[in-house]
């Protein structure tokens, strides 16, 4: 074996030996995490609807492990009725771990029968959200979600585990949280519900993300992910609770 190849061995065995050591590091590193925010501070009332926050069982706010949840039903003035669940989660532990739906649905009985992207608008600008519609044979649902980080919106599950894992590597926060909207969608109630819940989801968009932005999981100075509208350019993205 010449001495080049030796050297190799030896460069490549001190990088792999630095990188355990630091991993191993990293696992008992103790990150600050931000605070958990109030998420209970969301507007019960916004545009034609109206709020009411829900109780979450125990059982189940134990098997997510978030540092904060918000479970609330909107109503609106025509009847349509919108849930929305946020759970924030300060770090990503063995035991709390951010649950998506496209993995919670199929194991509560819900198959989904549609997948896609959509862009929620806001009043200068759009946020990315993924759009899912969901039946368990007898309703069906349409959901939006977005999982709300310091780096910005994230849409793909993938891309936040690598996201947790990059700022894992970097002693970053890794506080994020999940956000989603979802409304009955079954029979003459399908007629109308996207638009309707786009409404509801850009119209509390930015709420959230202004208390996010106060805890850490958003990155200051506006919407995460936000991409400017056309008229502002012009001017200068648990097992769940069902539904």
């Amino acid at each position: 074996m010449d001495s080049v190849t030796v050297r190799s061995y030896v460069i490549a065995g001190v990088f792999l030996a630095s990188l355990v050591a630091y991993t191993y590091a990293l696992r008992y590193r103790d990150i600050a995490s931000p605070p958990a925010p109030p998420l209970d501070s969301l507007p019960a009332g916004i545009g034609a609807f109206t709020g009411v926050t829900e109780a979450e069982d125990t059982e189940t706010l134990e098997l997510l492990g978030a540092d904060a949840t918000l479970y609330r039903t909107y109503r609106s003035d025509d009847g349509r009725v919108a849930w929305l669940f946020i759970a924030y989660f300060g770090a990503q532990q063995e035991n709390s771990q951010i649950h998506s739906p496209k993995h919670c649905y199929p194991g509560a009985g819900w198959n989904i029968i549609e997948e896609g992207s959509a862009r929620v608008p806001l009043e200068d600008g759009e946020i990315p959200a993924r759009s899912l519609v969901i039946s368990d044979g007898a309703d069906t649902h349409y959901m939006l979600y977005w999982f709300s980080t310091a780096d910005g919106i994230i849409t793909n599950e993938f891309a936040l585990k690598w996201n947790q894992m990059k700022n894992s590597l970097l002693a970053k926060p890794q506080a994020t949280a999940f956000v989603r909207f979802s409304m009955d969608a079954t029979g003459e109630a399908e007629r109308g519900a996207r638009d309707e819940l786009m409404r509801l989801a850009g119209a509390l968009a930015p709420r959230i993300d202004g208390i996010l932005r106060a805890s850490g999981a958003a990155p200051g100075g506006g919407a995460a992910g936000r991409t400017p509208s056309r008229r502002a350019a012009s001017d200068t993205s648990a097992p769940e609770r069902t539904p």
